[in-house]
């Protein structure tokens, strides 16, 4: 059986779920949606999609569409995704889910309500190395996590790119999503600062949390778009989990390859979408097949939920709040 699937959002993001899908047998792109017409067409002739559409209400009503990946910009997230399970349709949604409390209820009520999936995006569940880091966390002689440091840094030269959201939202979203998992819980109080280096831009591009969660374990969050773009460094990521009997540490992924050739130094993904034989595989590629799997019925329980995706936004409007009142910021009862 196929699967007959749109995308939502042609940036590079977008584009690089299209190369993911059109090597599975199982998947048929059948149509496109961007505001901008150009690239439409161009994303359309590359890789032989046969419809394009600049509405997002016509496009969701094509009638042969099975699922959607919302791959738009983040204030999008919610109402699009109403738009298409309004019309029956299964939905990839890319982290972060949404960035209101008022649009997380939303999103909540509306999952509890649709037949349609709605798989949030934290790609990084979906990586080699963070589920080895879980399946030994999850070992008897592991013992229990007593706390948990995450950094996440970007080269300077990514900011504009991104710097229309919060980097807690841009950044330090996947982080949250790996702390909540690893744990089972959500954050009881934090505290946060932030530092605007670029003027031009409205966001920060340097963030630092600290957070207890509700079963104890406090955290140290880190995300700095300040790396200097000669390191050639797609990201600097580390996690590391202090536990009773030991620690896990862990340094990708994106960069476990490094080339320098003629004083010019490049990292290589080796695993959220690396090419081996000629086929992209990876973290995107197995998100993305789990995701048809829950279309065909071959699962029936996502790797992320909506509800752990909206605790990992209330977690990261705490930080905002905290960082915006320079005070610590207690998660309200009414809150997940």
């Amino acid at each position: 059986m196929q699967v007959n699937l749109g995308i939502v959002g042609v940036g590079d993001f977008g584009r690089m779920h299209i190369q993911a899908l059109k090597q599975n047998p199982e998947v048929q792109i059948i149509a496109v949606c961007s505001r901008t017409e150009e690239k439409l067409k161009s994303v359309c002739e590359e890789y032989k999609i046969p419809a394009w559409y600049t509405d997002v209400d016509a496009f969701l009503k094509h009638p042969h569409l099975d699922g959607v990946i919302i791959a738009t910009g983040e204030d999008t997230h919610y109402p699009f995704t109403r738009k298409a399970v309004e019309q029956g349709k299964h939905v990839l949604l890319e982290k972060p889910v949404c960035l209101t409390k008022e649009d997380a209820g939303r999103l909540l009520a509306l999952n509890k309500t649709t037949p349609s999936v709605i798989l949030p995006g934290h790609i990084l569940r979906y990586d080699s190395a963070y589920n080895q880091a879980k399946q030994a966390l999850e070992e008897t002689q592991a013992g229990e996590i007593q706390s948990i440091r995450v950094k996440r840094n970007v080269p300077v030269e990514r900011f504009s790119l991104h710097s229309r959201t919060h980097p807690v939202f841009m950044a330090l979203a996947h982080d949250i999503d790996i702390i909540l998992w690893l744990t089972g819980s959500q954050a009881k109080r934090v505290f946060a600062m932030e530092k605007k280096t670029k003027p031009e831009f409205e966001n920060p591009d340097i963030v630092f949390a600290l957070a207890e969660l509700e079963n104890g374990v406090v955290c140290s969050l880190e995300t700095q778009w300040r790396l200097p773009n000669e390191y050639g460094r797609y990201l600097d990521t580390e996690l590391e989990v202090m536990t009773s009997k030991g620690n896990v540490k862990l340094q990708t992924p994106g960069n476990a390859l490094q080339t320098m050739f003629l004083g010019c130094q490049t990292g290589y993904d080796v695993t959220l979408w690396p090419e081996v034989c000629g086929k992209m595989t990876g973290a995107l590629v197995n998100e993305e097949q789990h995701f048809v799997d829950l279309i065909l019925g071959r699962c029936r329980k996502p790797v992320v939920t909506v509800e752990e995706a909206v605790k990992g936004v209330t977690m990261a409007q705490m930080i905002l709040e905290s960082c915006k009142t320079k005070m610590p910021v207690w998660r309200g009862e009414e809150e997940l």
